[in-house]
């Protein structure tokens, strides 16, 4: 009924390709956060697994990604909330131990503890 002369095959074929991508687009955006929430869950997670203690190396404003400010120690780095500036200078010490959300930041004149959990309300990147 379907493979008749009215409905040639390729029509048929293109149609179900081109629902099969519908359905994909809706599922994949189904399942992306698009909560500043969410998408801050994702940089905790990402934050809490790693460990740090180290030497701040470089601080970096990476305006291809609106701006986003990133404190670089080591071979790696973290995104800073914009309010942190000031606070974090090139060679400080930077410690964090695995597991939590709170970054220690310390020279021979300050010592800071900054709080990611604290700035719940400002989205930063998760592309570190």
């Amino acid at each position: 009924m379907l493979l008749n002369k009215k409905y040639p095959p390729i029509i048929l074929v293109s149609s179900f390709i081109i629902l099969g991508i519908f359905i994909l687009i809706f599922i994949y955006y189904k399942n992306t956060p698009v909560s500043n929430e969410d998408l801050n869950n994702l940089l905790f997670i990402k934050i809490k697994n790693k460990s740090i203690k180290s030497i701040v190396s470089k601080k970096s404003t990476d305006y291809s990604n609106h701006g986003a400010t990133y404190v670089v120690y080591g071979r790696d780095s973290l995104p800073t909330h914009t309010g942190w500036d000031e606070k974090i200078e090139i060679g400080d010490s930077i410690i964090k131990p695995k597991g939590s959300l709170k970054i220690t930041i310390k020279n021979s004149k300050k010592i800071y503890i900054l709080d990611y959990e604290e700035q719940a309300e400002e989205i930063l990147t998760t592309t570190f």
